[in-house]
């Protein structure tokens, strides 16, 4: 079966209109979605890790799909509304940082994930790109450069990388779709349109 998981109630109840959410277990909300299973993970990467491993480990997923918002790094050249197919999805700030650089965990010998990153199968003919899960959010603007100049990636997110490497571990295939609800940095700068990212991906889904 295919399962789609969603961080948040809201992004669940924008993106499949219509659904009745219900309380499955361990306060995992789930609904039914043209015959597709519809999983709220909660946010965050503890939220989004035990949530999989629940549900993956209850029900027969050959094909697990991840999606919701993201905030952009403006160097990536996306706009607001935009919406991509992740492939790789870096741990990037389990880390050590300093002023003008990051040490990952990885490289300093205590990776757990291939590289400090989880992989994803491309998703239908969505511009892919490769994406940061962070655990704290930059309201300043340094963090994010550093992050950026790092690992290069286009997008950022809370739980795509722990998501993506439980669905490795377990040899099952995983898909992580975004829209950017925002740009990534400072507070006052970030443009945030979530009703035209949910919107985009409840089209997307349709």
């Amino acid at each position: 079966m295919k399962a789609i998981f969603v961080p948040t109630v809201k992004e669940a109840e924008s993106i499949f209109t219509g659904i009745e959410l219900t309380l499955w277990r361990h306060g995992i909300f789930c609904a039914e979605y043209n015959d597709i299973m519809i999983f709220v993970t909660g946010a965050t990467k503890t939220c989004a890790a035990f949530s999989a491993g629940a549900v993956l480990g209850a029900f027969p997923v050959a094909e697990a799909v991840l999606t919701g918002i993201c905030g952009a790094y403006r160097q990536s050249g996306l706009n607001v509304g935009d919406v991509v197919s992740v492939h790789k999805d870096f741990f990037a700030d389990e880390a050590v940082f300093y002023r003008n650089k990051i040490t990952t965990m990885d490289e300093m010998g205590f990776g757990f994930a291939n590289d400090g990153c989880s992989e994803f199968i491309s998703y239908g003919n969505l511009p892919i790109v490769n994406s940061n899960t962070v655990s704290f959010l930059d309201g300043e603007g340094d963090v994010s450069s550093l992050l950026y100049s790092k690992y290069g990636a286009a997008v950022e997110n809370m739980e795509g990388a722990a998501f993506g490497f439980v669905c490795n571990m377990l040899g099952i295939k995983a898909y992580q779709v975004r829209a950017v609800s925002n740009f990534c940095g400072k507070r006052s700068e970030q443009e945030w349109n979530i009703r035209l990212a949910l919107g985009n991906l409840k089209r997307l889904f349709e």
